[in-house]
């Protein structure tokens, strides 16, 4: 009985050990790349020139109203964004940003800094994706990618 005992505690303190393990990677992933459907690193081969091209174009239709890469207008700079936030932490607070301007310190930082808020602008995952290749083009460039 005792060896059973003794099995099944160990069991029991691992498997909450496991539990407790995966919580704190997902407060990790979220503490650095924020809340949202992106949930495992991006990989990338370069820079994508066509993707910059239409994430240009998706940038100037839904995000130049608020942002330019070198000035602030009603929302921050984006031109050096990539070098300080994760691609993945990019494309969750564009398509998310009310939950992280709610719950995430970044988010909070730029409520405050910046109260009109980011509106949800209907983008979808590839035209985020693209937006962000746009991002890191500008940032290795310093200038925009040609049609």
């Amino acid at each position: 009985m005792s060896r059973q005992l003794h099995l099944l505690t160990s069991l029991l303190l691992f498997f909450s050990f496991t539990l407790l393990s995966c919580g704190e990677g997902e407060e990790q992933w979220v503490e650095e790349h924020g809340y949202g459907p992106i949930s495992e690193p991006l990989e990338f081969n370069g820079i994508d020139e066509d993707l910059a091209v239409e994430g240009k174009q998706i940038f100037d239709s839904y995000c130049a109203a608020c942002h330019a890469m070198s000035a602030t207008i009603s929302g921050p700079a984006l031109g050096r964004i990539t070098e300080r936030r994760t691609p993945e932490f990019v494309i969750n607070y564009t398509l998310n940003p009310r939950e992280n301007r709610q719950q995430h310190p970044i988010g909070q930082e730029l409520a405050d800094e910046y109260p009109g808020g980011m509106t949800n602008t209907g983008i979808d995952e590839d035209q985020a994706r693209a937006v962000l290749e746009y991002l890191r083009y500008y940032s290795e460039y310093r200038e925009d990618p040609s049609d």
